[in-house]
Formats: C-alpha cells, structure tokens, sequence
C-alpha cells in the first residue's frame, strides 16, 4: 500500500482530521469483511466437542421456561451445565430459539460477534497508538495519522486471523470466551473514552463496573475485566486524580466479587453432572507449578509459530519443551517486557493484557482443561496491542520507504496467518476431522484416542473404531468404562456379536453407571444415539 508523503501545506489539523476521521469508517468496514470472508468455511461445519452434549443432547438451551432462571442468574443454584456462565448460556438460548438444533445459525453468531470484538481490538490498539509513548512521528502528522491507522489495522487483523482463535469461535459453546473478551474490551473503550469531570462521570463508572460482571458472567476468566481497566488507567491515565477511575475500577472489582461469592454459595453440591471434580496436572498444586512454565512456553510458541494447534493438550504436548527451556523462554520474554517497556510505555498495557487474563486459567487452582487454545482468545488482543506498538515505533523511526516495506510486510505476515486460518477450520468442521487431527499429533491422548473411535464408529468404519477403542482402553490403564463401552460398539457395529457383549459387560464391572445409559444421558455423560446403541448391546448381557 503507498504511503507517499503528504506536502507540508497539508500538516494542519484539519486535514489530519479529515484522514482520521476516513480512518473511523473503512478501517473497521475492512476489518470485519476481513473476519467474514475467512471464517466462511466454519458457516457450513457440523457441531463437534461439547457443542453436540449442550446442544444436541441437552434440552436445557431449548426450553423457553428456563429463560427466567437464566437472566435473573437463578441458573446459579441449579444443576445445569454452565450453570456458572448465565450470560453464555442467554446467548445459546437467543440461538436455540432462532435456530434449534441447526449448527448454522450457532456458527454465524460466533463469527459476527468474534467480527465485533476484532473491531473492538481495533479501537483500543487506536487508542493506544493514539499515545505517543516516546516512539514520535515526526513533523508530518497526517502521514502519522494515516500510517497509525493502517498499523491498527494490521495489529487488529493478526487478532482476528490469528489460527490459535479457531477454537473458540468454530466451537459454538466456548462463546463463553468471545463474550467475555468482547466485555472486557468494551469496558477498556468505555473508559478510555472518560473526560476528567468534577462529577467523576458516575454514568460512565457504572457502565464499566456492569461491563465487568457481564464479563465473569460469561466466564470465570471474567475476573481479569476490572484488573484490566486499571491497567489501562495506570498506563495511560495515571495523572488523572478524579473520582472516576476508582469507581470504575473500584465498581467492576465489587461486582466481580460480589457474583464470584454468589455463584460458588449457591452451587448445587453434590452434581449429577459434574461427577468428577477438575485435578491439579500432576496431582498436586506443586507438580502443576513445575508443569505451568512449560504451558506458558508452549503458549508463546503457538502465538509466534502456530504450528502444533491441537484440541487437547496433555503433557506429550510440551514434551519439545524442558522446565529449563520453558524458564529460559519466559526469562527472555520478562526480560525484553522490561527493556520494551522502558522504551514505550504503550507495551505495559499490552503485557497486562496478556498476563492477567492468563491467571485464572494458570493451573493455581484445578480447571478441567490444562492447557486450550481458546484460553489464548482475549490474551490476543494484547498481542494486538504489543504488534501495533512496536510497528508504530519501528515505522516512527524509517523513512517513507521503510514505512511502506514494513507495512507491507506485516499484511503479508496477517496473510499467511489467514491462510492457516482457513486451513485450521477445516479441523474443526466435523468430529472425525477434528479427532483423526487431534490423535495424530497427540496419541499419548486417552480424550483423542476415545473420540477418534467414536467418530470412526458414526463415520461407518467400526474395524477402525475398534481399534481406537482399545487404544483408549490401554491409555486408561482398562480403568475407564466409557472406553470399554467404546470397543462394545464398534464391535457390535462389526458384527461382532459375542465379542461386544463381552466388552459390554467389562464396561459395566469398570463403571456401574453404564448399566443404565438413559440416566448417563440426564447426567450429560452420553449422547442420545450413543444411549440407544449401548442399550441394545447391554440388553444381550441380560
């Protein structure tokens, strides 16, 4: 894209208005066309993971009477799945009611709201840009205007194309990080936008503070909402002495606490969905501290180089990545946070961004996913932030050509992103994809090696499916049920009579529960057809 400079007669204000204000209305239009024209391909998936138990076997999301209990968060003090999200669980009622079990409709929501937050990444890298933060740009301010604007946009695109936010918009049911990434970011632009007033713009503080509790509202790693705004007001605003930020801050702290306490008082304990309670990785909080580095390492590498993209990750997963090499990674990257930071004050803020809503899915307390690329989606908008700051300063410091080489560069890196995008799709579009994907580059993965079997099995290849199932069986230790359960039926697929009840019956000596599949598909642990097909094999046992 040319870049020419603009004629000294041009350097006032009012044209560097004019070009700022063209920037507001296409830079955003091209953003979300963007975001639309690649994730087209996931219009047309099927629905895989947890989508197919919430919204295929669940009646939960399909019954008009739970609306009530859902937007007056009563849901909190019920045994339902994501009981604990009420806000994602409006969000895939508002779906069900317009779509019913149609992956369609799911899909399109996903990708018009991951388009909303891409936008919203866009203005807040605008506005961070919009703070010179020593990187300087010279004498021509409308040549500066423009170029920042197209370093926004660049920055916002790696964002919105990035391969590791897959996940989280082609899963219908992780929307619960786009919805609290798209809060958290909305609160960030509703504060940066606050004027010092004697009031303190009361209207303003609380519209942050609701931002915030409709972030944890929408999931757990919600809480990182207020601790961001400050990080913005301690970057960016840290002179200002008025009322506002406190009760921004102050407000979305109180409301994060105030549904965290509601939400774990009023859990309904003991759970007949949630029958196992999430362990630390290794067993304990101090073997999960010496495994974490090492997940924060192999974070850094799917950011930078997103090449091992899985849906399950286990500890072959960071098998590439020693404690040493991972503490000499995050060593390096601490290192150059400070020395970056000292330079541009800009990257605090993006840092922030990254770290703090890592916490809550750091392994300090037991979650039942270790590690998941969809834990990265709203880290990645403090990737954005950190790739506009530091083009903005390189482009500050070049000339007009090295402005327009490096700009080039960086849509042709948003580029091959965007290819690998599509190319990640495609993974996730049907369950024997995803799990034939997922096996082949984790087989140490009992969660792999089951659903690559089941998967097998309803794609019409039980010979294969059997042969997964044992697998799964022998990455159990032959302790899970499910597994055995897994070899039944794709046994009895085979025509394997004899041998399927056999397996049957192991299933149920492991796991008692199996022994009546109508009441593992109330708890959420089978899907309907699944129920249908146990029931026959085990009918035989009796």
């Amino acid at each position: 894209m040319s870049l020419p400079a603009a004629p000294p007669s041009a350097d006032g204000p009012t044209a560097t208005a004019a070009v700022d204000q063209v920037a507001r209305w296409w830079a955003p239009i091209v953003l979300v066309v963007v975001t639309l024209v690649v994730f087209e391909p996931t219009l047309w998936s099927g629905f895989v993971y947890d989508a197919r138990m919430q919204i295929l076997t669940d009646t939960f999301l399909h019954e008009p009477a739970n609306w009530w209990n859902v937007l007056t968060f009563r849901v909190l003090a019920m045994d339902v799945l994501d009981f604990n999200r009420p806000v994602h669980l409006a969000s895939l009622m508002a779906d069900a009611a317009l779509w019913g079990r149609q992956p369609f409709g799911y899909h399109l929501t996903s990708i018009l709201l991951h388009a909303a937050n891409a936008v919203l990444v866009w203005l807040v890298v605008r506005d961070v840009l919009s703070h010179d933060g020593g990187a300087g740009q010279g004498g021509d301010r409308r040549a500066a205007t423009r170029s920042r604007a197209i370093v926004a946009l660049v920055a916002a695109g790696v964002f919105a194309v990035h391969p590791v936010v897959v996940e989280a918009v082609c899963e219908p049911t992780f929307r619960e990080d786009l919805l609290a990434a798209a809060f958290t970011l909305g609160a960030v632009v509703v504060a940066a936008r606050h004027v010092e007033t004697p009031g303190g713009d009361p209207a303003r503080a609380a519209a942050c503070a609701a931002l915030c509790l409709l972030a944890v509202a929408s999931k757990e790693s919600g809480v990182a909402a207020p601790l961001v705004v400050a990080a913005w007001w301690r970057t960016f605003r840290g002179g200002d002495r008025g009322r506002f930020w406190p009760l921004a801050v102050g407000g979305g702290l109180a409301a994060v606490a105030a549904f965290l306490a509601a939400r774990f008082a009023l859990e309904t304990s003991p759970s007949r969905i949630f029958e196992v309670r999430p362990l630390y990785p290794g067993g304990s909080l101090a073997t999960a501290m010496a495994i974490e580095p090492r997940i924060l390492a192999l974070y850094a590498q799917l950011i930078v180089l997103p090449v091992n993209l899985s849906a399950d990750y286990g500890l072959s997963s960071v098998r590439h990545l020693p404690l040493w090499a991972a503490a000499t990674v995050l060593a390096g990257l601490a290192a150059a946070a400070v020395v970056g930071v000292r330079g541009d004050r800009r990257l605090l803020f993006g840092i922030a961004l990254v770290v703090v809503p890592l916490l809550p899915v750091s392994n300090l307390v037991p979650i039942y996913r270790a590690a998941a690329d969809r834990y990265l989606y709203l880290p990645m908008a403090g990737v954005a932030c950190i790739v506009g700051s530091l083009l903005d300063r390189f482009i500050a410091r070049g000339t007009d050509q090295v402005r327009q080489m490096s700009l080039v560069g960086a849509m042709a890196v948003v580029a091959a992103l965007a290819v690998a995008n599509v190319s990640r799709q495609a993974v996730w579009a049907n369950s024997l994809a995803l799990w034939e994907d997922t096996y082949r580059k984790i087989p140490a993965s009992f969660t792999a090696a089951y659903g690559y079997s089941s998967a097998l099995r309803e794609s019409g290849s039980p010979e294969e499916a059997a042969t997964l199932a044992r697998r799964a069986i022998d990455l159990a230790g032959g302790t899970r049920g499910d597994a055995w359960l897994a070899l039944a039926l794709a046994l009895d697929a085979a025509g394997k009579s004899a041998e399927a009840v056999e397996a049957a019956a192991k299933a149920i000596e492991v796991d008692g529960r199996l022994a009546d599949p109508d009441a593992r598909v109330a708890a959420l642990a089978m899907e309907r057809d699944e129920a249908e097909a146990a029931k026959r094999v085990i009918g035989r046992i009796r």
